[in-house]
């Protein structure tokens, strides 16, 4: 029975080796992480730093490291704590102090963009401050207002931050879609900046919109105030996407500079992708041809109907449909402003605009090709003054970046009247064996599509959304001339539809989750796709169509009509998807709250931190509930990984501040910047000796002669068992500790012999 035992130990002990030497060294390429490189100039991330909001180029918010992984993350322990001060004197930027953009860990430094715009530097190892850039926090407002009237004011608080190892740059999201600077990671000096003219144009150019004044450039209305995310690199190549602000008219484009001289920047193109004032009739027929084809749109009552929603019992028959499938005379005129008494159309108007890009945006270094996510077609809800599909508002499309040439877009929301943006981030991934890019948008669905194409490879929506408010998306499919069958429904009738309860004229309808089933980045890690949907019940009330601007305006429904039973219509449902089908693996429901921020993937683990205030750690295989931490501050920002300096990893996460403020308005706080790590002595595992007895059957033998049945005593075996209680797969003790109880076995089996 020992050899039995000691055998087991060592083989326990061999496999227990090559499993954790194997965790410390991952295969991991950015397309894939979790299996081999796909080959190719693939950017890798150190495995202890997270260097872009999203961890890396390619996005996904996945890191490989194993050393806090499901098995040990019950240990998790504060290691430092600092809070955020404001600085002297504080900038009026309301309740969003603290900050709003993932802690990045680089090289065993901690940078953190507040909402202010300062930038902050600290010691992963101790917490201890290393330096603040404040140059971000300089910009003069009401002098650049004044100076460009057709910018429409600058952000109040900070997306993200990226850091840029081939120039060793910290680049922020920026103060405004025209204003860009650098800081220098080492020394936390400005290392360059650019400025409205450089990264937007002159006043001759884009036209005062307070004086009617139309541009060169065809633009009539306000640029973007709102933080567009960080740029991406292609070598020294820079490129940034800059929009109108939301509802505000401004026209959208994406640029480009050669930084190989961050002193003195050249631009390289400027290409639109949002129509000239006038308007043009041929915008959408144009853009078909602009991609050769390459032009999706999306039309989700056919998708409904090719699932048989809700039952979602089938294979969708239906996923997009390419835009040369679309009759012209269905989406000419497109973005132009709709004369309702005379059907007749003119002029873009003020109020129509593509709002920013405010997700990571993922850049495929082998291609060249960059991928976004398009805000919200503005202005919503009231869409009686434009007319079409609104391409490439709510959309995705994908920009060579050495020439600016768009290479395929997909209408994501054709005729978005519901703020369902798709400005969240993307990922660069693989679904079955090729390249893709996966994608949700605030409408709560989520696309895989071919990175070359834009073809989609599947389509995926969550069943727990609930849209009490219909499934329209602006697409009405009762008018359809070409048939049931015909490939495509879009009709005139559909692009002209002004509002989402359109034919009621009642300006208060109840929504599940207006402008946000999806309001988080999704997250992936080479097997599944993670994202989460919410619902939140709020009334919606339309407004008449002003000059410049929105023109919806929402609450909760509690707040509203007095509901009392408002948290038991609000929920988050967490679900792990596989990449290459499509389909769900697993589902984790949290009830009566709502989620906004990312999702994090890292040892085995999905980390969720829900506005509750708890961060939670399911398994990635099961989506169970490993363990939990409470905070007690709701907090919209995820959780980043990274190592110190001596490579201890932790766990860095905001607590309170200005990312609480999208579910806690009233928390005027500061906030918290909490490390989390393994204790220094970590729990071995205990020896637990069990004594079993089995008992023989009994052998009853009869003897006929004397008739007398003897009963063969039963047999005593004792078995010793060794059991392990709390495994821990940790590297640096794992082995020893399974040699040291082989060493305590033996030597207790020859005592006692």
């Amino acid at each position: 029975m020992t050899r039995h035992i000691v055998l087991s130990l060592v083989v326990a002990a061999v496999l227990l080796a090559s499993s954790l030497m194997a965790a410390l060294v991952p295969r991991v390429s950015a397309f894939d992480p979790g299996g081999p490189p796909v080959g190719g100039a693939v950017p890798t991330v150190a495995t202890g730093n997270w260097e872009m909001v999203n961890y890396g180029p390619t996005g996904g918010s996945y890191s490989p490291q194993n050393q806090i992984n499901k098995d040990n993350v019950q240990y998790l322990e504060t290691k430092w704590v600092y809070p955020y001060q404001r600085p002297t004197p504080a900038g009026k930027i309301g309740n969003a102090y603290g900050s709003m953009a993932a802690p990045l860990v680089v090289d065993g430094t901690v940078y953190v963009l507040m909402n202010d715009r300062r930038v902050l530097a600290f010691d992963a190892s101790t917490g201890r401050f290393l330096w603040n850039n404040s140059y971000g926090n300089q910009f003069d407002r009401a002098k650049q207002l004044a100076t460009y009237p057709w910018i429409s004011g600058a952000g109040t608080h900070g997306h993200a931050m990226s850091y840029y190892r081939q120039f060793n740059w910290l680049i922020t999201s920026t103060l405004g879609g025209c204003e860009s600077y650098a800081v220098d990671a080492k020394t936390g000096k400005t290392a360059w900046e650019l400025h409205t003219e450089q990264m937007c144009g002159t006043n001759a150019e884009f036209g005062d919109p307070a004086k009617g004044v139309v541009g060169t450039l065809g633009n009539k209305g306000f640029m973007t105030g709102g933080p567009t995310h960080p740029p991406a690199f292609l070598g020294n190549i820079m490129f940034y996407p800059i929009a109108g602000a939301s509802g505000s008219g401004g026209r959208a484009f994406v640029t480009a500079f050669d930084m190989s001289n961050p002193q003195s920047p050249q631009r390289l193109y400027r290409e639109f992708i949002f129509p000239p004032a006038q308007g043009d009739p041929n915008w959408a027929i144009d853009q078909c041809k602009k991609v050769n084809g390459n032009g999706w749109y999306f039309e989700f009552p056919r998708y409904l109907e090719g699932i048989n929603h809700p039952a979602r019992d089938r294979e969708p028959t239906y996923l997009a449909t390419k835009c040369t499938d679309v009759a012209d005379d269905v989406v000419k005129n497109d973005w132009m402003d709709l004369v309702p008494s005379s059907k007749t159309f003119g002029k873009i108007h003020t109020a129509s605009a593509i709002s920013p890009v405010w997700g990571h945006y993922p850049l495929d270094p082998e291609t060249g090709i960059v991928y976004m996510g398009w805000g919200d077609e503005g202005p919503y809800s009231n869409l009686t003054h434009r007319y079409g599909p609104a391409v490439h508002g709510s959309g995705f499309t994908a920009f060579d970046v050495r020439t600016g040439k768009m290479v395929w877009w997909f209408d994501a929301v054709t005729r978005d009247l519901w703020d369902y943006d798709c400005s969240w981030g993307g990922i660069l991934g693989q679904v079955q064996g090729k390249k893709a890019f996966i994608k949700g948008c605030k409408a709560g669905v989520l696309f895989a599509l071919d990175a070359a194409t834009g073809k989609p490879f599947w389509v995926y929506d969550p069943p727990t959304v609930v849209r009490n408010t219909g499934t329209n998306y602006g697409v009405d499919t009762k008018n359809d001339p070409k048939g049931k069958d015909a490939c495509c429904r879009l009709t005139k009738e559909d692009m002209g539809k002004p509002w989402p309860n359109y034919p009621s004229k009642d300006t208060g309808f109840v929504g599940s989750c207006f402008t946000s089933c999806l309001e988080a980045d999704i997250a992936y890690d080479g097997k599944y796709v993670y994202m989460a949907s919410f619902n939140e019940p709020r009334i919606n009330r339309i407004q008449n169509v002003r000059a410049f601007g929105n023109n919806n305006a929402g609450e909760r429904l509690a707040v509203a009509a007095g509901q009392t039973n408002y948290d038991e219509k609000t929920n988050t449902n967490i679900y792990a998807i596989d990449v290459n089908t499509g389909k769900a693996a697993w589902t984790y429901r949290i009830d009566k709250q709502g989620f906004r921020g990312a999702l994090t993937v890292t040892g085995g683990m999905v980390l969720v931190y829900d506005s509750s205030g708890n961060l939670k750690f399911l398994d990635r295989d099961t989506g169970k509930l490993l363990t939990e931490r409470f905070f007690g501050i709701p907090v919209n920002v995820q959780p980043t990984v990274g190592a110190t300096k001596d490579g201890k990893m932790r766990v860095f996460l905001h607590v309170g501040g200005g990312g609480g403020s999208y579910f806690a308005n009233n928390l005027a706080i500061d906030g918290t910047l909490v490390a989390l790590g393994l204790p220094d002595n970590l729990p071995q595992p205990q020896i637990v000796t069990k004594e079993v007895i089995k008992e023989v059957p009994k052998e009853v033998v009869k003897e006929v002669v004397k008739e007398v049945i003897k009963e063969v005593p039963k047999e005593v075996v004792k078995e010793v068992t060794v059991e392990t209680i709390s495994p821990i797969s940790y590297a640096a003790i794992g082995i020893g500790v399974v040699l040291v109880v082989i060493s305590g076995v033996l030597f207790s089996r020859r005592k006692k012999a």
